[in-house]
């Protein structure tokens, strides 16, 4: 399967700045920078957090700390999917926390060269869409939309997750980690 091979890649000592880890959400692929995968898992059990936004899956016991998962499918707005055998749970580090990253399935690791991202067109960019696409991986025989790790989440979808994180005793967590 193509995550134990994104597995091995990731595990090299040094993981260079035009390698992406792909991922489908549907059956569109994206990318994030290698670099800032902390580790892909297998979908484990959340706990719900009452009055978080719809596309916050629950929160999770990362080794001790608090880790914030976000349904990717529910934040882009797709059909709600139940989680199977394929779906991932990618584990990024942001602001500080990490964040769960909920998609379909893990593909690979691959290398897109920065002159062959381009910018998303004008007329399929929404104003949510600037905040977190760095554009489009345009490889021989397909197109991978290439996201910030840093801007997944708005500023203002950041301290809601922040806020479902503390309400469930993540401060808890990390002084007892």
């Amino acid at each position: 399967m193509a995550q134990a091979g994104a597995q091995a890649e990731l595990g090299a000592e040094e993981i260079e700045k035009d390698q992406y880890l792909v991922f489908k959400i549907t059956s569109q692929e994206y990318a994030i920078q290698a670099a800032r995968v902390q580790e892909i898992s297998r979908v484990a059990a959340t706990t719900n957090v009452p009055t978080a936004p719809p596309y916050i899956e629950g929160i999770l016991n990362l080794r001790g700390q608090l880790a914030t998962v976000i349904n990717f499918r529910k934040k882009f707005g797709f059909d709600p999917k139940e989680a199977d055998e394929d779906t991932r749970i990618i584990i990024v580090e942001h602001g500080g926390f990490p964040i769960g990253v909920m998609v379909d399935s893990v593909e690979e690791v691959i290398r897109i060269p920065d002159d062959k991202v381009q910018k998303l067109p004008e007329a399929a960019a929404t104003s949510v869409s600037r905040e977190y696409v760095t554009g489009v991986g345009m490889l021989e025989d397909r197109l991978v939309v290439v996201l910030d790790a840093d801007k997944i989440l708005t500023k203002s979808e950041f301290a809601e997750a922040e806020a479902a994180r503390r309400t469930s005793g993540g401060e808890e967590a990390e002084k007892t980690a």
